[in-house]
């Protein structure tokens, strides 16, 4: 009876509690907060113009409307100081299923401290060690992602093992994951899938509000195989990360520099490497490598005593192919600006009037080829 006072009780607060400080609605159980619940909105209305040139000839498409990017709702349940979970579902676009917009698992773990501050163990589905964390320092991931999730050189959250802490007094701090490699968008492995994939992030912080840090992925994303003692080794992809930042509350700066090898260890192991989209370049046979080089510099800044802010990305990738031996003469070149200005009429909201310019040279290789790509339009964020 009384766990039923306490559920109903628990239920009634959760009505009308008030959002906490750092985001979010706590729900109390006995004067002890026990579960948070969490909501994110990114709503975006833009006009795009997809512009191909293909030896002279342009073939543009328009896009114009409303669109939900993402859609997140989280809970988290504190057992107590030491072991927490949490289930975050996202909202994305897949034809495929029959109804574009669908619910699906972005998070699904338990949390737990081995050894403090220095050692915290994760289970399940959840972050991996790099993505999120540039994120947090850019702070406008409603607009645009981060370069390696852009191009899809990592994934945001896989399934595995994970081990992250803080030393030196916060000075350092790492995050190390051994995963499927197939990212959330699939989850569990299908038959036949070997998994293997880990990655890392080390950072230092040598003052207040100075960020460098160092990543390393390496692995197969699920394209490693053994199925009735047939085996297809996939596509072996490496990718390493450097980054620094500094900043404060008021503003930040930062630059990255990353590179990528992906590496066909079978034949037709991958119809585009690394799950870049935007490059014409496939690692068709064994022995096929596309390297990817590339940098971004960004930065955000608050006007001082108003809601009133402004924000700026420059990226640059460069893709090369080698096939038998033979490195392509040509290289792909990718450059995209991103630019907003932001205005939060409270705090949990913010809208951004946004200009998005990218260009592809040379797609695969081809000097005749270009991609244009540009849109502007009002962006959102809601959370809860």
């Amino acid at each position: 009876m009384k766990a039923t006072i306490r559920t109903i009780a628990a239920l009634a607060t959760m009505a009308f509690a008030t959002p906490a400080i750092a985001g979010g609605v706590s729900v109390y159980d006995d004067g002890e907060s026990k579960l948070k619940i969490e909501a994110l909105i990114y709503a975006n209305s833009f006009y795009q113009t997809d512009d191909r040139v293909t030896t002279g000839t342009s073939v543009k498409t328009k896009t114009t409307g409303t669109h939900i990017d993402r859609a997140y709702f989280t809970a988290k349940y504190y057992f107590n100081n030491d072991w927490m979970m949490r289930l975050t579902t996202d909202m994305g676009n897949e034809a495929a299923l029959g109804k574009d917009q669908n619910i699906y698992l972005k998070y699904a773990y338990v949390e737990g401290k081995l050894a403090g501050k220095a050692a915290v163990m994760r289970l399940g589905q959840s972050h991996t060690p790099w993505i999120d964390y540039e994120q947090g320092l850019w702070k406008h991931r409603y607009v645009a992602k981060v370069m390696s999730d852009t191009y899809k050189f990592d994934t945001s959250a896989d399934l595995g093992f994970g081990l992250k802490g803080k030393l030196a007094d916060g000075m350092v701090d790492y995050f190390v994951t051994a995963t499927n490699g197939t990212g959330y968008g699939k989850g569990n492995p299908t038959s036949g899938t070997e998994a293997g994939q880990y990655g890392a992030r080390v950072g230092i912080h040598p003052i207040k509000g100075l960020d460098i840090d160092f990543g390393f992925n390496s692995g197969y994303k699920g394209t490693r195989k053994n199925i009735n003692n047939v085996k297809t080794l996939g596509v072996k992809s490496d990718l390493t990360q450097a980054m620094i930042s500094y900043g404060t509350k008021e503003f930040r700066l930062g630059a990255n520099y990353m590179v990528n090898k992906d590496k066909a260890k079978s034949a037709t192991a991958s119809s585009s490497h690394g799950g870049n989209t935007s490059s014409g370049f496939t690692t068709a046979l064994a022995g096929d490598e596309v390297k990817s080089t590339g940098y971004a510099v960004w930065g955000w800044a608050k006007i001082p005593g108003t809601q009133i802010g402004a924000f700026g990305r420059f990226e640059n990738l460069k893709n090369q192919k080698t096939s038998g031996g033979v490195v392509t003469p040509t290289k792909e070149k990718i450059d995209r600006f991103v630019a907003g200005l932001e205005y939060s009429p409270i705090k949990n909201i913010t809208f951004a009037a946004v200009v998005d310019s990218s260009k592809l040279k040379n797609r695969g290789g081809n000097s005749a080829v270009t991609d244009k790509d540009f849109r502007w339009g009002l962006y959102s964020q809601i959370k809860l």
